[in-house]
């Protein structure tokens, strides 16, 4: 009696749930006619039909040791199930020959990859699903492009913040995101808490989860049933708050009303972030709360289970570019008694995939040389108090102004009072006049100030009472240094932008490329490759 693995899935773009329902019962008929054993069920739901066999999650498993000794036949309801990429396929169609494995297509009987005639009529099919496959996709990122280029709503969960809503876009119904006036007052009061009242994101959540504030996906789904009939609406899953998902919510450019696609901002052909919804943040807020967020996240990777404090973490990394983490060692001493040393170590040390050289200092040896270099380097500068000075830049309202004019000459032609005309008329001379006047003002972008305030860091350094108080003034100065061997015989190198005397920086924050570049030097005249770059963003 046979023994077969039956294999469902589904795309994740082009078919309904209802397509397994339908392989499922086609397979359980079909096994139960021809009284093979069943040995297992393969369900790959949402998996594309581009997904290599052995990448799909459910189905790799029955490819490999030892459950690929278990079963004789692989049964689907059409070919295109096991793959809808030609050259996956004739991969596919080689192991099955060398394993020697069969393969029965429900709708198609005469399938057979045994000979020669078979396998060219096999290949064929394969050839013509990678077609529609590819042709699908081709309509699809048009209509993505589409879209993008004219900053409508695509569809999906809403960023927290906005919503979806209706208007008339050439002619047709479209949907365009605009700041919601509820979730908008939760991400105004989660800035104002975190970033001026000093308030933990912890403490957020514990506040929101009490008060029964909806998370993102039911706050969508209560706004969207209100508009469907009793027997449509969706329930909501009562979904609370957790850490991670307020701060995702919180780093996330979307606050500013930047187009997202796959949690990265999708960028226009010049580079700059596609604008598509009025912010709830301005960029200057944005960057505050993300320098509280972050601060915060360290300080709590600064703890982890064991109850180890490791003080500098963000400041202090192996040469390797991991981060670098207290350990304690016990020693016993010669007179019985127990003696405890306090180590940083490269975080490799604890993985599978050790760096070549992990790093690994005392404390008292670390602490000391990073004072040293550091005062020595930074000490006698005045501490800079760094300040966001927000661009100009109309792009998003001269976009805006050239949709309208579009609107307004389709108007004109609908229209059938001379007034009104004259009316669409006039407006669209202002619309003009104003696209010509903010096309002549410069764009200025964005740009970090570093002003003094007249307090040295060595003043700084002495009024911090402990280590964890001098770490948190390191990482507001933007210092990182690279431990290369041991505190017996190393070197800590150390990168600080206050040493740099850079006043003034482009963009939002470009600290975090200067140091990369400083790291990936270093490791360049040190003959070593690129190396494991950690970024605490």
């Amino acid at each position: 009696m046979k023994r077969v693995l039956a294999v469902q899935r589904i795309s994740r773009d082009t078919e309904a749930s209802s397509a397994l329902t339908r392989q499922d019962e086609a397979l359980t008929i079909a096994l139960r006619r021809r009284g093979y054993t069943e040995v297992g069920r393969v369900v790959d739901a949402t998996v594309s039909g581009a997904v290599h066999l052995d990448q799909r999650p459910s189905l790799r498993k029955w490819l490999d040791d030892p459950l690929v000794h278990e079963w004789d036949v692989l049964m689907v309801t059409e070919q295109d199930r096991i793959t809808r990429d030609d050259l996956h396929w004739w991969r596919f169609v080689d192991w099955i020959l060398k394993n020697g494995k069969q393969v029965e297509v429900l709708d198609d009987p005469t399938f057979d990859i045994n000979s020669e005639d078979g396998r060219i009529l096999a290949g064929a099919k394969a050839a013509q699903a990678a077609k529609y496959r590819k042709a699908v996709q081709a309509k699809q990122l048009d209509r993505t492009r589409f879209f993008r280029e004219n900053r409508l709503w695509n569809g999906g969960i809403w960023p927290f913040g906005y919503r979806a809503e209706v208007f008339s876009h050439r002619g047709e119904c479209r949907k365009r995101l605009a700041v919601d006036p509820c979730t908008s007052r939760l991400v105004r009061e989660a800035y104002e808490r975190i970033v001026q009242s000093g308030d933990t994101v912890y403490a957020v959540v514990q506040d929101w989860n009490a008060r029964g504030v909806p998370s993102a996906r039911d706050h969508q789904r209560r706004e969207q049933n209100k508009d469907l009939p009793e027997h449509e609406r969706r329930p909501e899953k009562g979904t609370l708050w957790a850490v991670t998902t307020l701060r995702n919510m919180l780093r996330s450019p979307a606050l500013m009303g930047v187009m997202m696609h796959r949690s990265e901002p999708v960028l226009d052909e010049d580079g700059e972030p596609v604008v598509w919804a009025d912010a709830i943040l301005s960029r200057a807020e944005f960057a505050a709360l993300q320098d509280a967020v972050i601060t915060e996240k360290c300080r709590e990777e600064a703890r982890p289970e064991k109850g180890w404090r490791t003080p500098l973490l963000g400041v202090l990394f192996c040469i390797c570019g991991r981060p670098m983490y207290v350990r304690h060692q016990k020693n016993r001493l010669a007179d019985g008694t127990t003696r405890v040393l306090t180590y940083y170590q490269c975080r490799s040390v604890s993985e599978m995939n050790r760096c070549e050289a992990p790093s690994t200092w005392r404390a008292e040896s670390l602490h000391e040389a990073v004072e040293r270099r550091f005062l020595d380097e930074a000490g006698d500068l005045a501490e800079t108090r760094r300040t966001y000075v927000p661009g100009r830049d109309h792009a998003a309202a001269i976009a805006e102004l050239r949709t309208a004019l579009v609107n307004l000459t389709a108007a004109v032609g609908q229209a059938a009072s001379p007034l009104a005309v004259e009316a669409l008329a006039r407006q669209m001379d202002e619309h003009a006049r104003t696209i010509e006047r903010l096309e002549a003002e410069p764009a200025i972008p964005g740009r970090w100030i570093e002003e003094p305030t007249g307090v040295a860091y060595r003043e700084q350094w002495s009024a911090a009472g402990d280590w964890e108080a001098r770490a948190a003034l390191l990482r507001k100065a933007g210092v990182r240094c690279f431990c290369e061997g041991t505190h017996k015989s190393g070197t800590v190198h150390m990168w600080s932008p206050a040493a740099q005397q850079q006043q003034a920086t482009d963009g939002i924050d470009c600290r975090e490329e200067r140091v990369r570049r400083y790291f990936l030097e270093l490791r360049r005249d040190k003959g070593l490759g690129p190396g494991f770059w950690y970024s605490p963003r």
